[in-house]
Protein backbone atom coordinates (compact mmCIF):
# COMPACT_ATOMS: atom_id res chain seq x y z
CA UNK A 1 0.00 0.00 0.00
CA UNK A 2 2.65 2.51 1.02
CA UNK A 3 4.74 1.58 -1.89
CA UNK A 4 1.85 2.34 -4.56
CA UNK A 5 0.84 5.34 -2.47
CA UNK A 6 4.52 6.59 -3.28
CA UNK A 7 4.56 5.76 -7.33
CA UNK A 8 0.82 8.00 -7.06
CA UNK A 9 2.34 10.73 -5.50
CA UNK A 10 5.73 10.87 -7.75
CA UNK A 11 3.31 10.89 -10.88
CA UNK A 12 1.26 13.81 -9.43
CA UNK A 13 4.56 15.70 -8.56
CA UNK A 14 5.99 15.18 -11.65
CA UNK A 15 2.63 15.85 -13.75
CA UNK A 16 2.40 19.18 -11.95
CA UNK A 17 6.06 20.35 -12.56
CA UNK A 18 5.56 19.69 -16.28
CA UNK A 19 2.51 21.37 -16.47
CA UNK A 20 4.19 24.13 -14.51
CA UNK A 21 7.15 24.20 -17.20
CA UNK A 22 4.67 23.90 -20.00
CA UNK A 23 2.75 26.46 -18.90
CA UNK A 24 3.96 29.08 -17.20
CA UNK A 25 7.80 29.19 -17.38
CA UNK A 26 8.68 28.29 -20.50
CA UNK A 27 6.29 31.07 -22.65
CA UNK A 28 7.83 33.64 -19.64
CA UNK A 29 11.26 32.45 -20.93
CA UNK A 30 10.38 32.91 -24.14
CA UNK A 31 9.04 36.72 -24.14
CA UNK A 32 12.04 37.86 -21.68
CA UNK A 33 15.03 36.47 -24.35
CA UNK A 34 12.37 38.58 -27.02
CA UNK A 35 12.47 41.37 -25.27
CA UNK A 36 15.80 41.29 -24.64
CA UNK A 37 16.85 40.47 -28.63
CA UNK A 38 14.52 43.22 -29.30
CA UNK A 39 16.53 45.45 -27.21
CA UNK A 40 19.91 44.56 -28.35
CA UNK A 41 18.86 45.15 -32.16
CA UNK A 42 17.25 48.61 -31.40
CA UNK A 43 21.01 49.50 -29.90
CA UNK A 44 23.13 47.91 -32.19
CA UNK A 45 20.60 49.71 -35.00
CA UNK A 46 21.30 53.17 -32.87
CA UNK A 47 25.22 52.56 -32.57
CA UNK A 48 25.98 51.60 -36.44
CA UNK A 49 23.42 52.98 -38.06
CA UNK A 50 23.07 56.67 -36.05
CA UNK A 51 26.95 57.30 -36.05
CA UNK A 52 26.74 59.38 -39.02
CA UNK A 53 30.46 59.09 -39.47
CA UNK A 54 31.25 58.20 -42.98
CA UNK A 55 34.88 57.09 -44.15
Amino acid sequence: MHRKLEMVMTSVLLNAFYDKVNTSVGPTLAWIFGLLLFIELVYVMAKYLGSGSSK
